[in-house]
């Protein structure tokens, strides 16, 4: 909830209650910026983390290298090689969801988009209508994704990685849970290689590549850094103080 722009909600609550109290933080991944923040509100805390390799023991994990110009094609003929296909496709920006989302649908296929622009009762709709599968093909942002939790999930499709690599195990952690196994499958450009590196180093895990026939990438192209991703998304960063300052 800290990284999602809820702290000035948490501070409220906070206030109403004793001073002397039992503060429990739970998440997938903790990333230094929030951790320091999380201290703000502990004292005498304990720290305890499981290896990172529990996040991703029952999920499959394997990534396509693509040119970035042939991703959405790429996509499609990962959805129609596998007939029961049900799962999250992960962009980065809400722009990059709708424009998705959009093609996905006028090529006839079952799919809705979801991310923080869309009102509450939208993202109930929608979410309901991928839990009961009259939709199989949910795209998403991260952080209308946290928190989802939907029961034997098959596939989680990274379309676009994330350009924090513990993103990419939440992203994961939505399939293979329960004991259920799982099947992770990424889109990378030759500009996003750098992503996967910090992710690979993260889990501490080689990911397993391949290509898809006809979708090879250039070799004559070169990588081009690509910049922080979350101009036009729904994230909120924090500055020193801890305050939310928003990303228009």
């Amino acid at each position: 909830m800290l990284n999602m722009g809820f702290i000035e909600d948490i501070e409220t609550i906070f206030k109403h209650t004793p001073e002397h109290k039992r503060v429990m933080l739970f998440s997938a991944t903790m990333p230094k910026p929030i951790l320091k923040l999380a201290e703000n509100y502990m004292k005498q805390y304990k720290f305890i983390k499981t290896k990172t390799e529990l996040f991703t023991a029952l999920t499959k994990q394997y990534y396509f290298e693509v040119s970035e110009t042939d991703k959405f094609e790429a996509l499609t003929r990962i959805i129609d090689s596998n007939e029961n296909m049900y799962g999250l496709v992960f962009c980065q920006t809400k722009l990059e969801v709708d424009r998705v989302a959009k093609k996905l649908m006028e090529k006839g296929y079952k799919a809705s988009g979801l991310h923080g622009d869309l009102t509450q009762n939208m993202r109930e709709e929608t979410l309901n209508n991928f839990r009961h599968k009259r939709i199989n093909i949910l795209v998403a942002t991260d952080v209308a994704a946290r928190g989802i939790d939907i029961d034997q999930l098959p596939h989680v499709i990274n379309y676009e990685l994330p350009d924090v690599a513990e993103d990419y195990v939440h992203r994961i952690g939505r399939t293979g849970r329960a004991g259920k196994n799982g099947e992770a499958i990424s889109l990378v450009c030759i500009d996003e290689k750098a992503f996967l590196i910090g992710i690979e180093k993260l889990i501490n895990k080689k990911i397993d590549s391949d290509t898809i026939d006809g979708f090879e990438p250039n070799p004559a192209i070169k990588a081009e850094p690509i910049q922080k991703r979350q101009q036009g998304n729904n994230r909120k960063n924090y500055n020193n103080s801890g305050k939310a300052k928003q990303n228009i």
